[in-house]
């Protein structure tokens, strides 16, 4: 017989459906921004405003998630309380069915209103029995939820209609454009976006959040006045001019989802330390990722030198678009991605999210695509997704438990293919050797693969770099040849001591030993990335290179 006391009450999860559609919709950076802000604020506090559920017990493991089991989680004499807010998701422990169907419509109609185009889902659960199998049904409905069609069909507008360039959606009103040109008709998913980053002159809520949320990042220093987050790419973030590229950086928790099922499916536990350990996950995750995310941003502006990005200097050289839950993804220039991101994956592995009263290190996976400043946003983003996806695979294929990937593309204008189909056939030898070694293991196989990049940027003339990845392409054959012809100018290979795919015929001719078809470089990927790292942000650290013998 159940001795929990909320029998009868309702558990609500909160979330959303295509949400990287929405936030990804349009190939502007400040409308990605507002679909970012407006998703995240309507499962946030938009949320508790709309439905004026009590935020007490949770606002302590906000302010502290290593906080002890409350002797009262939630106050009895409110309808509603807010169980947590965090991962996309949010949840609130209802006193029936009824005050939470009412709770839903309230909220439902200011998300219609105020973020049109957001698709939101909720999923109910009863306690019959205990919090965490209401909770459970709760998840189970909302999965359902997000994985059906939306109910009948959208009704746009009349066949004669203006068009969203944005969007593709029925245009609904002009907005003067930001070039003084005629007016651009827009949809009002569109509108409401750019409203929410507002403008340069008078910033929108996105931008205000952001720059409270990191505003230590962003005061003043020594060399650098105070500083506001990035709304436009090109102008902003671009690098080189006529070279611009920039990074589209995407990372993701690993094995979050188990941790969460752990939490849920904990034996024998009584209903109120189900509230604390599923509270504590989720205000202990947001708090990892917001200092992984903190200390990137830190050490960015303290070792990138005030010349050395073509952005303007009140403007921070990177932009988060999505973050506060194990997800993170932000864009920057394009020479300096790679490095933030390895700088990310080893933040996020030294924190830990509290799991069922135990911390536990987090480790995660990342994709970056590099992409010019003129390539479509919500490409370059999917890009990202993919990779980081092909390095999560990588991670299980392989059967690790613990360890941190990262896995990488340079996308050129026009490319359409997959990234599987553009490595097969971009990233193969003239012979039919496999070029590339991605994904890498950070930071065991990443501190290599750039320390050999450090090795070829400083001992080795540009041209006869780009040479040997030429030769690389070609074959094993080509390859030697000029490698010979390299050590007749005294420059040698460089060499990493254990380094996977090295051998002594590697360190001399480029390739590995063993069959043609199966031999390796492991020189193909540094010389890839020779222009889109910069010399600033390389390790210093090289106490693991030596060069290679001479023939």
């Amino acid at each position: 017989m159940s001795t929990s006391c909320y029998i009868g009450q309702c558990i609500v999860v909160f979330g959303t459906a295509s949400l990287q559609k929405y936030v990804f919709q349009s190939n502007r950076l400040k409308e990605n921004v507002g679909a970012s802000y407006l998703a995240a604020h309507w499962l946030g506090k938009g949320l508790v405003y709309a439905t004026q559920a009590d935020t007490t017990g949770w606002d302590q493991y906000v302010t502290s998630p290593e906080i002890d089991t409350l002797k009262n989680p939630v106050n009895k004499d409110k309808d509603m309380n807010l169980i947590y807010i965090g991962g996309g998701n949010a949840a609130l422990l209802c006193q029936n069915k009824n005050i939470a169907e009412k709770a839903v419509t309230t909220w439902s109609r200011k998300v219609l209103k105020n973020a049109p185009g957001l698709r939101v889902v909720v999923g109910y659960g009863t306690v019959e029995s205990s919090l965490a199998k209401a909770y459970r049904e709760a998840l189970n409905n909302l999965g359902r939820c997000e994985e059906s069609l939306p109910f009948g069909s959208a009704l746009y507008s009349l066949p004669v209609v203006r068009t969203c360039i944005r969007t593709g959606q029925p245009a609904s009103e002009p907005r003067q454009a930001e070039n003084n040109r005629e007016d651009e008709w827009m949809s009002q998913s569109a509108l409401y976006k750019q409203d929410a980053a507002g403008t340069e002159n008078s910033p929108g809520p996105a931008q205000k959040y952001i720059e409270k949320t990191f505003g230590s990042v962003l005061k003043e220093t020594e060399h650098l006045p105070e500083q506001c987050f990035a709304r436009k790419l090109d102008e902003e973030l671009g690098g080189r001019k006529g070279e611009s590229h920039i990074a589209i950086v995407h990372a993701d928790g690993n094995g979050m989802g188990d941790r969460l099922n752990r939490v849920i499916d904990k034996e024998n536990q009584e209903d109120n330390e189900f509230i604390h350990n599923l509270r504590a996950f989720s205000a202990s995750t947001t708090n990892l990722s917001h200092k992984a995310l903190e200390k990137t941003l830190f050490h960015l502006k303290k070792f990138l030198p005030l010349d050395a990005l073509n952005n303007p200097d009140d403007v921070f050289p990177l932009r988060p678009i999505v973050y506060g839950g194990d997800d993170l993804t932000f864009v920057c220039d394009g020479r300096v991605g790679l490095h933030l991101a390895d700088f990310y994956l080893k933040e996020s592995s030294n924190q830990s999210v509290k799991v069922c009263g135990n911390d536990e290190a987090v480790d995660a996976c990342a994709g970056v695509a590099i992409v010019p400043t003129k390539f479509p946003f919500a490409r370059a983003y999917d890009f990202a997704d993919v990779l980081c996806g092909m390095a999560k695979t990588h991670r299980r294929e392989h059967g690790r438990s613990r360890g941190s990937w990262l896995d990488f593309q340079i996308i050129q204008e026009g490319v359409t293919s997959s990234i599987a189909t553009l490595r097969d056939a971009q990233y193969r030898s003239l012979e039919g050797q496999i070029l590339h070694q991605r994904p890498y293991e950070v930071p065991r196989d990443w501190k290599d693969c750039i320390s050999i990049l450090n090795q070829f940027k400083s001992k080795w003339p540009r041209s006869r770099a780009k040479g040997l990845l030429q030769a690389l392409t070609q074959g094993p054959v080509p390859t030697e040849l000029a490698v010979k012809a390299a050590q007749w100018r005294k420059m040698q290979l460089p060499y990493v001591k254990g380094m996977k795919n090295m051998d002594a015929l590697a360190k001399k001719m480029g390739w590995t030993g063993g069959k043609d078809l199966n031999r390796k470089t492991p020189y193909f990927d540094p010389l890839r990335i020779l222009d889109f790292y910069l010399d600033e942000l390389l390790l210093n650290d090289d106490s693991d290179l030596t060069e290679g013998d001479s023939v």
